[in-house]
């Protein structure tokens, strides 16, 4: 009677993950987008500078992806994860993947589809854009990638792609596209539509072998601490990511750097973390028995 009651707590612990990144995401629109606290914190910062002397407006002009070619990034970015779980034959995760990739850039068109952005102060800019459809593109295909990568390349692959989102996120903020909140809001909705996709495609029915069609682990490891096996290597990842936000947003006056580099570098580093605890989650259903369960405590650190 274990397993289906350790296999109901992960279920449970995605699906509240899910449910808390979909409520912050609601809360962070309506004070930002709804409230004239939330518009002038923004706006009365934004757009007081030289976009064209910054390194992102640089990256920019270099391609970086999605700065640029925001479509080819969605479309081979969710292929090349679809290709690498399917190669290790891991069926759920590689529905999983095809689903949420394209599926959190979809629920980002729509939200802002749906809804507005009354004009409540003066701004140069009034769009309707939260949250960052760039953003969601870069982190949903990040996530995508971080989850069916194997265990062995993670500790490489991790700081790349985390490098890659805060680069591409700080960027997107500093040469003006998009406010920190709407950076914020994409990192939320990417979390919430991997979870809550996650529970059902990746942990099938209850009562049913989570590993069920696979032929080994997707999620190796029980915590990020696993992935770097040296003590050294996930403070170092951390700094990296942080020193790529800033960088990306350098040129910029130094607050705006500050703001718009910690902001890129805050989303990289909880995408890394929530995927992480996502492949954490199905671990011990994959390779451990009950007792080991039972002994090991709880996964999400």
């Amino acid at each position: 009677m274990r397993q289906p009651l350790l296999r109901l707590s992960v279920r449970s612990r995605m699906s509240m993950v899910g449910a808390i990144a979909v409520v912050l995401f609601f809360i962070l629109y309506l004070f930002s987008n709804h409230t004239v606290a939330g518009q002038s914190l923004e706006n009365g910062w934004a757009w007081t500078y030289d976009p064209f002397v910054t390194v992102g407006y640089w990256l920019r002009q270099h391609d970086l992806p999605p700065l640029s070619y925001d479509r080819a990034t969605i479309v081979v970015g969710t292929l090349l994860a679809v290709i690498v779980a399917a190669a290790r034959r891991h069926w759920r995760t590689a529905v999983w993947v095809a689903v949420a990739t394209p599926g959190a850039v979809l629920a980002s068109e729509g939200f802002k589809a749906v809804f507005d952005r009354p004009v409540l102060v003066e701004s140069r800019d009034t769009a309707v854009s939260y949250p960052s459809g760039h953003a969601v593109a870069v982190l949903a295909v990040a996530a995508a990638l971080l989850i069916v990568v194997p265990k062995l390349w993670t500790r490489w692959v991790a700081p790349v792609v985390g490098v890659w989102m805060a680069l591409a996120t700080s960027a997107i903020t500093v040469i003006g596209n998009h406010r920190p909140s709407e950076i914020l809001g994409a990192t939320l909705l990417t979390v919430a539509v991997f979870t809550l996709s996650g529970v059902v495609a990746r942990l099938g029915r209850p009562g049913q072998p989570l590993s069920t069609g696979m032929h080994g682990p997707m999620a190796e490891e029980r915590s990020p601490s696993q992935v770097f096996d040296r003590p050294w290597m996930a403070p170092a990842s951390v700094a990296l990511v942080l020193v790529a936000g800033v960088v990306a947003a350098w040129g910029a006056p130094p607050w705006v750097t500050a703001i718009d580099g910690v902001v890129g570098a805050v989303a990289s580093l909880l995408i890394l973390r929530i995927v992480f605890a996502m492949r954490s989650w199905a671990t011990p259903l994959q390779h451990r028995g009950p007792t080991a369960n039972a002994r090991s405590g709880p996964y999400l650190t």
